[in-house]
């Protein structure tokens, strides 16, 4: 099965609507992104359609290295502005701690402060980093129940690997963190039951190598040769491996998870 991303996607930006809608909100969000970072400002373009869609302003604005964090503090105090999010990954001179320290919990759009992501811990989160939480809804919204599995996480970035192992142990699943120092790789994706895989490496694990039943959640994106690829490559048709495609997949919902986010730091403010 491939586990497509449309479908759930749409059902976050309708409940977003409705809720806008319902409450008479108005949301007002400033995404920051660094001059020359052309992939960040189309990524943050693709999720302004989707907040059109539902009536959020999302608001790009570029803005320079050395002047982020005094940008950052201005949003903070700016009654206009109801969150922000900053592009990844931050050009060379910029401590992303004093980022994520600098950034008010209430309007911190990509959960990258340290309140919003302690809460994790505490299984008392309202807003979530978007691609570990897009990760488990796409799999959850298909039916997919992550109590009692075993799942391996191959990344242990603060942004994705981290809290959506936090997130999977909340969902009563048993969670192995894997990475670059990893021994035995091959052998732990065979005993595992769902794979989330952002390594960022096109082709990086195969259908073709996989004897036991298994879900692949691909987080991977990668451009090779001007076209889109995940970390997974299904090199023919195997029925017992379940999939995320990319693209179609989890990217497809994490732009609608950022902003249910915005809407959430919304309700939370009020």
């Amino acid at each position: 099965m491939v586990i497509q991303g449309k479908e759930v996607s749409n059902k976050i930006l309708s409940e977003i609507k409705d809720a806008l809608n319902k409450n008479k909100l108005e949301i007002h969000t400033v995404a920051l992104y660094f001059k020359g970072d052309e992939e960040s400002k189309v990524y943050f373009q693709s999720i302004k359609k989707n907040a059109d869609k539902v009536g959020i302003d999302f608001k790009i604005t570029e803005v320079e290295p050395a002047k982020l964090i005094d940008e950052i503090k201005r949003l903070n105090n700016d009654s206009q502005t109801d969150s922000i999010i900053i592009a990844r990954p931050f050009p060379e001179g910029i401590d992303p701690v004093e980022v994520s320290d600098s950034i008010d919990p209430d309007k911190d759009l990509d959960c990258i402060s340290p309140y919003n992501l302690g809460k994790l811990n505490y299984k008392d989160y309202d807003v979530a980093p978007a691609t570990a939480k897009a990760s488990i809804d796409i799999l959850k919204y298909n039916g997919i129940n992550l109590s009692g599995t075993n799942s391996l996480v191959i990344n242990r970035s603060i942004t994705v690997g981290r809290p959506l192992s936090q997130m999977l142990l909340n969902e009563d699943s048993t969670v192995t963190v894997a990475h670059s120092k990893t021994k035995n790789i091959e052998k732990l994706i065979e005993e595992s039951d769902i794979v989330f895989l952002a390594v960022g490496r096109a082709g990086y694990l195969k259908g073709s190598s996989i004897k036991s039943k298994k879900i692949i959640v691909d987080i991977g994106i990668n451009v090779v040769e001007n076209k889109v690829m995940g970390d997974f490559q299904m090199d023919g048709k195997f029925e017992h491996i379940d999939y995320t495609p990319v693209p179609g997949g989890v990217g497809t919902v994490t732009s609608a998870e950022i902003l249910m986010n915005a809407l959430k730091l919304k309700m939370r403010s009020k």
